[in-house]
């Protein structure tokens, strides 16, 4: 497999077969791990570590000075720890930058710190990117969020949904509305043979969006469209309507429509060469506290010719910053505007006709006005218009999550009074006691009371969704620890 299939085609598993097979590889891996968060090592004493010095943007955020006092001394613990190798963080409130720092290392083994226009690959958060771009077009009139997608994608025109033993012919048309929020019955693999049907689509040479959809099309769905939620290729499928929708390369869209207007220079599908030395190193953990430099998927100064909106794009933090900063100021920043603040407001609404999940258009909701996403790198924002807050957490980490986010977002929220002082900021790593109630906590991210195929690995969810209701509880999974 050449490395640009090989990169391609692993995001397809990823919460598949590539879960499963992780688990089995690192069996001895998994008594550390809880919930898909690693326990991570212990922490070297607080009073090993000074705060960095601050001007008075922290205060002119809002932001409490002695909550981030600890909230840098907790990211040099994790970092000595080696949970991670490194951190690049912003907290911003109000309009203003308060908190904008970067611990550790990009690259161990070369010697090289982490700066603060380090690149990353973004993964996940490449979805909401997608999503926002294809609402530039929506604000235009090019198309609506329920009209069927295949008046531009034919391949679509007859989609077929798998019941019970048998095929049968979908009751509705897959929409973009449906795409954006993960609702049109598409998965991700998992050992599908859509994962093979679209892997057979990228070995062509030159292999594009419209081979892929048109490979992934041949697979019946999961579930009838509309009816349910499941994480999968539904903005990959999105970025092919797009080309579709206006005859330009995926790319070149992004760069239109958002990169450039909003001044986001160095977010793409790939790593040019002279950037190439500001691309992070990824880390795996085989064990707690030990850190090993993990595979990189691609060339990654290769443009691709097949750029997927589910994973593909690599990007800085402070481009993302500018992202986040337009859906705060409703889709406009700088006196430039992307997109109606109508529009904006469409993306933190619940999308979703089944509850108690909530999914806007490319990121999870809370209905309370909170929109965000992860990537599977490490990759963290979280925007809360009803308190003019974001939050933005990059790391590295290669098929294990680090206890640091959780850290991270504790401390971070509490600093802009988003949360009660006290917090899971003790000596005690994330995940590392608590019992299993606390476990659940750290995978509930929308605090919902149940875990979706979103908050855990496939492989695990599957395990544990003992009813089959498409959630995990808490009771569910007390009965699981139970029989072991």
């Amino acid at each position: 497999m050449t490395p640009r299939l090989h990169r391609s085609i692993v995001p397809l598993l990823l919460f598949g077969v590539l879960c499963a097979s992780v688990a089995q590889s690192h069996a001895q891996a998994s008594k550390w791990k809880g919930m898909g968060v690693s326990t991570g090592a212990p922490l070297p004493p607080a009073e090993n570590y000074k705060p960095r010095p601050h001007g008075d943007e922290i205060v002119k955020a809002g932001l409490k000075p002695e909550v981030i006092a600890r909230l840098d001394i907790e990211m040099q613990r994790h970092v000595a720890a080696k949970n991670v190798a490194g951190i690049s963080a912003i907290i911003g409130k109000d309009g203003v930058r308060g908190y904008f720092e970067t611990f550790g290392m990009a690259d161990v083994e070369k010697g090289r710190a982490m700066e603060k226009d380090a690149i990353f690959r973004l993964m996940s958060m490449t979805k909401p990117v997608i999503a926002l771009a294809a609402l530039t077009l929506y604000d235009e009139g090019k198309f609506t969020l329920d009209e069927p997608i295949a008046k531009h994608c034919p391949e679509w025109a007859n989609p077929t949904v798998k019941e019970g033993g048998a095929v049968v012919p979908a009751k509705a048309a897959i929409t973009p509305r449906m795409l954006m929020s993960h609702s049109s019955g598409l998965g991700y693999g998992g050992g599908q043979a859509a994962a093979a049907m679209a892997y057979q689509a990228m070995i062509k040479p030159g292999a594009t969006l419209k081979d892929f959809s048109e490979a992934v099309a041949k697979e019946p769905l999961m579930f009838q469209p509309g009816t349910s939620y499941n994480y999968g290729m539904g903005l990959d499928i999105l970025g092919r309507y797009l080309e579709a929708l206006t005859r330009q390369p995926l790319d070149v869209i992004l760069k239109e429509r958002l990169f450039g207007p909003l001044k986001m220079p160095d977010t793409d599908f790939h790593v040019p060469a002279a950037k190439v030395d500001r691309l992070c190193q990824i880390y795996g953990q085989p064990s707690p506290g030990v850190l090993v430099p993990g595979t990189d998927l691609a060339n990654v100064t290769t443009k691709p010719t097949l750029c997927l909106g589910g994973h593909g794009l690599f990007g800085t933090i402070g481009d993302y910053e500018r992202l986040c900063l337009m859906i705060l100021n409703r889709g406009e920043l700088d006196g430039v505007r992307v997109l109606k603040p109508e529009t904006v407001d469409l993306i933190f609404e619940n999308h979703l006709k089944h509850p108690p999940m909530k999914y806007g258009l490319g990121g999870i909701v809370n209905g309370a006005g909170s929109y965000g996403w992860g990537g599977a790198d490490g990759t963290q924002f979280v925007v809360d218009r009803s308190k003019r807050t974001f939050t933005l957490f990059m790391v590295q980490t290669q098929h294990y999550k680090a206890p640091t986010y959780p850290a991270f977002l504790a401390l971070a929220n509490e600093a802009a009074g988003l949360t009660a002082p006290g917090g899971a900021m003790s000596g005690t790593p994330a995940g590392a006691s608590g019992g299993m109630s606390n476990a659940f906590k750290q995978r509930d991210t929308n605090n919902d009371g149940k875990l979706s195929r979103d908050e855990l690995p496939a492989a695990l969810f599957d395990k544990l969704d003992a009813d089959k209701d498409g959630f995990v509880t808490e009771a569910e999974l007390k009965a699981l620890w139970k029989k072991k």
